[in-house]
C-alpha cells in the first residue's frame, strides 16, 4: 500500500524533477466533469451543463491547457478533445440517457489526463501561454 502511495505521489512530478503543471489542472477538469455527470443523474440538467461549461471555459481554456495542447500535441487532436466537451453539453441538453452522458464524460476524463501527462513529460510550462507575456 505504501508503494502505491509513493507512486501516486511521484505522479505529480515530471522527469526533470519539476512539479507537474498540467496533471493537477486535468484533475480540476475531471472534478467539474464528475459534478456534471452527478448533477445530470439526479435530474439537474442546468447545473450539469454549467459544470461542463466551467470545465471547458473556466479551466481547460482559461488556464491555457487548450493552447498548450494545440501547440504541443497538435490542432486536430486538440479540436477532437474540445469537441467532446460540446458533445457532453449537447447530450445533456437533449436529455440523452445517463449512460450516453457517462460515456462522453469518461472520454473527456481519459483525454485530459492523457494529454496532461504528455504536456508535463514535455516540460511545457503554463507561463508560456499567459496573455501579454
Amino acid at each position: 500500500m505504501a508503494f502505491i502511495g509513493a507512486v501516486l505521489g511521484m505522479a505529480a512530478v515530471v522527469r526533470s524533477g519539476e512539479p507537474s503543471v498540467w496533471q493537477p489542472l486535468a484533475e480540476e477538469i475531471v472534478l467539474f466533469i464528475d459534478e456534471a455527470e452527478t448533477r445530470y443523474r439526479v435530474g439537474d440538467a442546468r447545473a450539469a451543463q454549467r459544470a461542463v461549461v466551467e470545465a471547458y471555459f473556466g479551466v481547460f481554456e482559461d488556464r491555457k491547457m487548450e493552447a498548450a495542447m494545440r501547440t504541443t500535441i497538435g490542432a486536430k487532436h486538440t479540436y477532437l478533445v474540445e469537441k467532446q466537451f460540446g458533445s457532453m453539453r449537447k447530450a445533456i441538453k437533449r436529455r440523452e440517457s445517463p449512460d450516453v452522458v457517462h460515456e462522453i464524460a469518461e472520454g473527456i476524463r481519459q483525454a485530459v489526463r492523457r494529454d496532461a501527462e504528455v504536456l508535463d513529460r514535455a516540460g511545457v510550462p503554463a507561463e508560456v501561454f499567459k496573455v501579454n507575456q
